[in-house]
């Protein structure tokens, strides 16, 4: 089975999108994944984007650290793409001996915005993650314990107590959000419903973390892997539960949507586990995808007067993941020459939900779509 090449660049707790215009925090009991190859291509300087221009997040982090008295010790500041170790050392030393601290990780110091995020634990236990970005924040799909202020440049979330803080692999340091155990345990045991591909596209969130049995078309290139239907505005993007993409799929940068769900609480409730099952029916599958890329390729040459485009028609049984109401609704919104906000799932975080397949029936069946006329061709004359 090919292995989609992911352009996955960093992991940290609070997700940003610096380059993209959006500082969306996710709430995620592990470290969630960054896939913005601007950043780490980014020159840091040594000491805070915003310090001297725009807001100062640090004189902030300084103000709520202090609050129930005393002297909060100061831990520094590090660029964001360049971690420095200490800071993460200094504000776990801090919380080892119940004592307030301040810490701060400076953004790309870019011409035309500036953004960093910090964290600030007051006397009295509270954590605050605070992000900042000049440009303003989306502030989509957040959890009740996260607020917005500053003409939206600035977004504070309060840590859920009893409050974890660890650092993700890049050395950045944050909240551990805590797991909703006896919500994530009622829905593993949820029983299997039968919907369509054009139900869950008219209300994403309603299918949040179900379990679906579903009919579809599957199709893509080497960046794109959906799963359409007749009828349908839109596709879902579409991939296995062992993490491959379908045959054709090659490198993607993904969205900052993940999987499972945020309670009401701000705790997190897993999504369900699933099994990718390889059985015959699963390899006709994967045989019939095969023939569909070969089949797009060869349709689909430049000098051909039209092509034509190959899916494979199945039923399948696997779990959907949607975006909040909130995020649907602003993408309805969405021109088509807007920018990506990456907000979503699969490629730049284009598809409001995404379906991930565990099973497949007998029933595959490769089709295609009507020809349409080249498009290189149309562009010559």
């Amino acid at each position: 089975m090919p292995t989609r090449t992911r352009m996955h660049t960093r992991r940290w707790i609070a997700v940003a999108l610096f380059g993209l215009g959006a500082l969306a925090a996710v709430a995620l009991p592990q470290f969630a994944e960054l896939l913005n190859p601007e950043m780490s291509l980014a020159v840091m300087r040594p000491t805070s984007a915003v310090r001297d221009k725009g807001w100062d997040i640090h004189k902030y982090l300084k103000w709520r650290s202090s609050n129930g008295g005393g002297t909060p010790v100061d831990c520094g500041i590090s660029p964001m793409t360049r971690p420095n170790a200490t800071l993460a050392e200094c504000g776990k030393a801090a919380m080892a001996s119940n004592r307030s601290f301040y810490l701060h990780y400076a953004g790309p110091d870019f011409a035309f915005f500036h953004s960093a995020y910090g964290l600030a634990r007051d006397n009295e236990g509270n954590i605050y993650q605070v992000e900042y970005d000049s440009r303003g924040l989306l502030h989509l799909g957040r959890a009740a314990n996260a607020q917005g202020s500053h003409n939206n440049q600035v977004r504070e979330t309060a840590c859920i107590k009893p409050v974890r803080i660890e650092t993700a692999e890049d050395g950045i340091v944050g909240c551990v959000v805590p797991v909703n155990e006896e919500e994530s345990e009622r829905v593993a045991r949820q029983s299997l419903i039968d919907t369509t591909v054009c139900a869950v596209l008219a209300n994403p969130s309603a299918f949040n973390n179900k379990m679906v049995r579903i009919h579809g078309r599957a199709s893509g290139n080497f960046e794109y892997s959906e799963l359409g239907a007749d009828g349908c505005d839109g596709a879902l993007w579409f991939e296995y539960a062992s993490g491959d993409g379908p045959p054709g799929l090659a490198a993607t940068v993904g969205g900052g949507a993940r999987a499972g769900a945020i309670d009401a609480t701000g705790r997190y409730v897993r999504p369900v586990t699933l099994r990718l099952v390889q059985d015959s029916n699963f390899q006709k599958f994967q045989e019939l995808m095969d023939e569909r890329v070969k089949a797009d390729k060869e349709s689909t040459k430049a000098n051909a007067d039209t092509w034509t485009f190959y899916h494979v028609a199945a039923t399948f049984t696997g779990r959907i993941d949607a975006v909040p109401d909130d995020v649907h609704l602003f993408h309805l919104k969405r021109g088509g020459l807007d920018r990506a906000d990456y907000l979503g799932f699969g490629q730049m975080g284009l598809f409001d939900a995404q379906f991930v397949t565990q099973s497949v029936e007998g029933d595959a069946v490769l089709e295609h779509s009507p020809p349409i006329k080249n498009p290189l061709l149309s562009r010559k004359n």
